[in-house]
């Protein structure tokens, strides 16, 4: 027994990496699915860099704290929870005692940043009406409650539409509020410094707490300007704003210099889609010179790996001196690199994983780390030394000795007849073979496999299958040509680069059964799915999951839809409708012969649920072998966010399903 479906109950993760600026400390939080309140709990532990072998202590009990942040005095640790009903800031003291609350915004808050004295701290919080509402208990009509009071009351869940970007998948329907920054003191007491109808967000103070940096969106309704986000400086004395000379992308990860002259951010470009390259910048507060710190490296900033067990994580550019620090995605690594004036990028400490979130404190740095193996873990080093200590999460192969641990890949670089180069891994299970396979396909397509642990992956190799997944063209980790090179095209280059590593493993190892053939995708991956079953019959059974179907109806029912129409041209889907429909699956569904099993959420606004019944009524209308599941209350992440139990059921219809068809090893 290696890694059954259920153990993921067992499997915490580490995240959110912060040191504590007095004493020796490392908080972090721990997040772990919750078998019986079918939910991810998650609660802030500490680690003594006197003694990190012996491991780490919860701080707090959960079931829903993150985010810890301690203050710069080291007398309070603040984080995020969820106790009181939405998420809320809380503060735990250092030298003894319990946690209390210490913000009641109705709305709740999203995210913090202490002042430099201690005394305050500047949240960002959902504000409606331009006032902090304290938060209140909802509480049902009265029995002599007015008709007027009734029809507020029950109609109170009906949507009133009137534009264009108003829904987000995961976050729902888009109400009147706007992020707004509120200053809280230790007692208790708000300031609204931000009013209007534009979103501030990601608060950073100047060194003397006299300023604060923050990021701004534009009120935009109608997605006229989607994802350009610029930065601003807000004069706490003056009560003065000054819009920093930058230019019109999507910025994020404010970090400013410990001397106060410069800013780090990272930053994408809306026009191109994302398809382009995050990149890491700095710009000069006194000379409003800005700087690519990246540039010469033609990869993502940030960690763009995909996993269904995903740790919250914080990174944010880090400065050392003249030197900043943040991660960087290259060829299914994620490494903390060093990035050097003018634009000079050192990995530090490479290695074949991903580094997912991290902290520094003088020479020290504590790693959030996963491989192919590990879920998670924490690794300490030292600026100058290559000797690592690494903790692990808790998982049931290292807490219980009966159990092996998961199968670790193996790579090879497969080579697409235009010469293409794409990597490839596989994992095998036990016994000689010939095992069947299954292809893997990730969603995005602007993301990418790697050095980092996948749950479904293991599960299938222990029910005797062998996997088989690429980084095809339009995955992130490669360059900006390499992921732009499918915009508008699906299907094609894309399409031969995932078959070409199918039969690179296929040739590479003989024990690889071509005969038994099974593929499965998400999102992009589903799409994919869909594309090669109406595309040829090699395989044997296939699952899709809340997949790309029809492009033309999508392009109206996302959350996002319309913002793809550069993408075929100039002219919307209604108008042309051509390019939509030809890159769609469903116009090739007579083709499909191969099993398939359509997976769904119903709450999936990035596509949402009439995708897979598009492509479920059209097979059942031609008599070919379908099913579909469908899950209730979840939106598009459910394989990696949702409800625990869900996303069990979800892994025993995927191996049902292929075990039905390929008949697995022993």
């Amino acid at each position: 027994m290696k890694v059954p479906i259920e153990s993921l109950f067992g499997i915490a993760t580490w995240g959110q990496l912060v040191f504590d600026p007095m004493q020796p400390r490392l908080y972090f939080s721990e997040s772990r699915p919750d078998k019986k309140g079918n939910r991810t709990q998650s609660r802030i532990m500490m680690m003594d860099m006197t003694d990190p072998a012996a491991g780490a202590v919860p701080l707090t009990s959960g079931p829903s704290d993150q985010r810890p942040s301690p203050s710069p005095d080291g007398k309070w640790l603040a984080f995020l929870s969820r106790r009181s009903g939405s998420s809320q800031v809380w503060r735990l003291p250092l030298f003894g005692g319990e946690p209390t609350q210490l913000t009641f915004i109705q709305g709740g808050v999203k995210g913090f940043s202490w002042a430099p004295d201690g005394q305050s701290l500047v949240v960002t919080a959902h504000i409606k009406d331009g006032s902090i509402t304290r938060e209140a208990p909802k509480s049902e009509p009265s029995s002599d409650a007015t008709d007027e009071e009734l029809d507020r009351y029950f109609n109170q869940d009906v949507r009133h539409i009137t534009h264009q970007y108003y829904k987000l998948d995961g976050e729902g329907f888009f109400d009147d509020g706007r992020d707004q920054l509120v200053q809280v003191s230790l007692d208790g007491d708000t300031e609204l410094l931000t009013r209007g109808l534009d979103h501030y967000a990601d608060p950073v103070f100047s060194t003397d707490g006299a300023n604060i940096y923050c990021l701004h969106r534009a009120y935009d309704p109608e997605g006229a300007h989607p994802g350009i986000v610029h930065v601003e400086r807000l004069s706490l004395e003056s009560r003065e704003w000054t819009v920093l000379p930058l230019p019109d992308w999507s910025i994020g990860g404010l970090q400013l210099s410990p001397n106060g002259t410069h800013l780090a951010f990272y930053a994408t470009k809306p026009e191109d889609m994302g398809y382009g390259l995050t990149s890491l910048y700095s710009w000069d507060l006194v000379h409003n010179v800005l700087t690519d710190l990246s540039s010469q490296t033609n990869r993502c900033v940030g960690d763009e790996s995909s996993s269904d067990v995903p740790a919250n994580s914080t990174a944010k550019p880090a400065w050392r001196g003249a030197e900043v620090l943040m991660l960087l995605s290259d060829s299914g690594r994620v490494t903390l690199t060093a990035f050097g004036q003018p634009g000079n990028a050192t990995p530090l400490w490479d290695a074949q994983r991903v580094v997912y979130d991290f902290a520094i404190k003088g020479d020290l740095v504590a790693l959030a780390v996963s491989d192919p193996t590990h879920p998670s873990g924490i690794a300490l080093v030292e600026f100058g030394q290559t000797n690592e200590s690494i903790s692990w999460a808790p998982t049931p192969w290292s807490d219980n000795g009966s159990s092996k641990p998961p199968v670790a890949p193996e790579e090879i670089w497969a080579v697409e007849s235009d010469g293409t180069k794409v990597q490839t891994w596989c994992l095998q299970p036990e016994g000689p073979g010939p095992h069947p396979v299954i292809l893997e396909i990730h969603g995005g397509p602007m993301a990418m496999y790697g050095y980092r642990y996948f749950h479904e992956f293991q599960c299938l190799v222990e029910a005797g299958y062998a996997v088989v997944y690429t980084n095809p063209r339009g995955s992130q980790g490669y360059g900006h040509e390499f992921c732009s090179a499918i915009i508008g095209q699906w299907g094609d280059k894309d399409y031969r680069d995932v078959m070409a590593g199918l039969d690179a493993a296929l040739a590479k190892w003989p024990n690889l059964d071509a005969t038994r053939l099974g593929t499965a995708g998400g999102s992009y991956g589903g799409f994919m799915v869909n594309w090669i079953v109406s595309h040829n019959d090699r395989f044997k059974a296939a699952v899709t999951m809340r997949s790309v179907v029809n492009r033309f109806s999508a392009m109206g029912s996302s959350d996002m839809g319309w913002l793809r129409i550069p993408q075929y041209g100039s002219k919307p889907w209604w108008e042309e409708p051509e390019p939509y429909w030809q890159q769609s699956p469903l116009k090739y569904a007579s083709n499909i012969h191969t099993p398939l099993l359509i997976e769904h959420q119903e709450q999936d606004f990035r596509l949402p649920i009439e995708q897979g019944e598009q492509l479920y009524s059209a097979l059942k209308y031609l008599g070919r072998e379908v099913e579909m599941v469908l899950y209730p209350g979840e939106s598009h992440g459910m394989s990696r966010a949702g409800r625990p139990w869900h996303r069990i059921h979800r892994l025993h219809m995927i191996v049902d399903w292929f075990n039905r068809y390929l008949e697995p090893t022993e």
